[in-house]
């Protein structure tokens, strides 16, 4: 093929990758067609630079020459929030819109050299809500009475460059430093600052503008091949602490003499740390299978490791748990120009059952991921990949307190994916 087609290609890749990502949940359970459609697995088997710059960078040693990734993920999700008070129950739908990931990712390495560098841009995390007022409803009735509307927006974009190093023919190891743009907004932010009434009712002010936020982070991999079927690894990523997010707004309260006087509100939402690993199999030349594990530590951490709940008058958003996630994938080449991949992906649900309802802004109920995906090459430089994958209905129920944390009833949320990924492998 000529370089003139080569790029042509090339340039037609980089037009589907869209400038804004938005994701489900708080992270991704696999990066591009490739890697989710194996369930998100590959922390020992190299798939792609968008696995190796997400979950292990010390893989980007096994690439020859150049590769470059271009995806683009579609999906869409289904949020129910049921709210139970006595004999009165009431369903809540907010808007559904199609959500958009990109993600782009470069590796290379010198055959004759025992060091590799990739560089990416990641579509990597986040949520998104937006809950109509409901006069009607008991959680969404205008204030003071309940929050009214309520918006959340949460979109994280993750830019690695990564090296990495053969020490032996069987050992590699690799660091990566991660620097992550953050954007959020929230309204009502129902979280400690609040305008009173002369009935003490309470009216939270709105942070609903986009407030940008950074945090740098390193991440720190190896894979060990003990034979040509077999090979582990494991990575670590720090802890992100994120710039704090500042929103200007006013006070809400329409009955003060001080309503829509200017002020600035504030809140830390950083990121947490994730322990990965895994083994890479390789049975036979056109079969390969991927097992994982993974540990992502939100306690303590500011924001999503929050008490959760209502604590003496306060609303603490989120409260999530540590959870722990298991992934398998197996990919079979069918032909030498078609692969067919399948996986699954069970992840314990972050939110705690008893503090449920401050996690309405984020209901990240997702446990099972079902996933299945096709490559096709349709140069000897490139190659073509599609996946999807389902994430079945799943509920989080827990108490329904009012201010003082005294229970009232009850709320459910639940939540669903229905997911599509499309994505261009450049090698050359």
């Amino acid at each position: 093929m000529s370089r003139a087609l080569k790029l042509t290609v090339l340039f037609a890749c980089l037009l589907l990758v869209p400038s804004v990502a938005k994701a489900q949940g708080h992270m991704l359970h696999g990066v591009g067609p490739i890697n989710s459609a194996m369930g998100g697995a590959g922390t020992a088997l190299p798939e792609d630079s968008l696995n190796a710059l997400t979950f292990n960078p010390a893989l980007i040693t096994d690439v020859q020459g150049n590769q470059i990734s271009f995806t683009t993920e579609f999906f869409k999700d289904g949020i129910n929030i049921r709210t139970t008070l006595g004999s009165l129950v009431g369903d809540a739908h907010p808007s559904n819109q199609l959500g958009v990931i990109p993600a782009f990712g470069w590796m290379l390495r010198d055959p004759h050299k025992k060091m590799a560098l990739a560089f990416g841009l990641i579509g990597l995390a986040g949520f998104r809500t937006d809950y109509p007022a409901d006069s009607s409803s008991i959680l969404f009735a205008p204030p003071p009475t309940g929050f009214g509307r309520i918006y959340t927006s949460y979109q994280e974009t993750k830019i690695p460059i990564a090296f990495a190093w053969e020490v032996t023919p069987k050992l590699s190891i690799g660091v990566s430093a991660n620097l992550y743009q953050g954007l959020f907004a929230v309204a009502p932010l129902p979280y400690n600052v609040f305008d009173l009434d002369a009935a003490s009712n309470r009216y939270y002010p709105e942070a609903g503008s986009v407030s940008e936020a950074w945090a740098m982070a390193a991440q720190f991999g190896f894979v060990y091949r003990a034979s040509p079927t077999m090979s582990v690894g494991a990575s670590l990523t720090t802890p992100q602490n994120f710039s704090t997010y500042k929103w200007n707004s006013s006070n809400a309260n329409p009955a003060s003499t001080q309503y829509g006087q200017p002020r600035t509100l504030t809140f830390d939402l950083d990121g947490p740390m994730i322990v990965s690993f895994g083994t890479g199999l390789k049975p036979n030349a056109k079969t390969k299978i991927a097992i994982d594990g993974m540990f992502t530590k939100y306690s303590g951490v500011n924001g999503f490791g929050s008490p959760g709940g209502i604590v003496a008058g306060i609303v603490y958003p989120f409260g999530w748990r540590n959870i722990w996630t298991f992934k398998t994938g197996i990919q079979r080449e069918m032909t030498d120009k078609l692969t067919v991949r399948a996986g699954y992906n069970y992840s314990q649900m972050p939110i705690r059952k008893e503090v449920v309802l401050t996690a309405t802004g984020a209901p990240a109920t997702f446990q099972h991921h079902i996933c299945g995906g096709l490559e096709l090459k349709m140069f000897p430089f490139l190659s073509a990949e599609v996946s999807a994958y389902y994430v079945p209905r799943q509920h989080a129920v827990g108490p329904f307190p009012d201010i003082n944390n005294v229970n009232q009833g009850s709320i459910d949320e639940s939540n669903t994916i229905t997911s599509a990924l499309i994505g261009f492998n450049f090698h050359f």
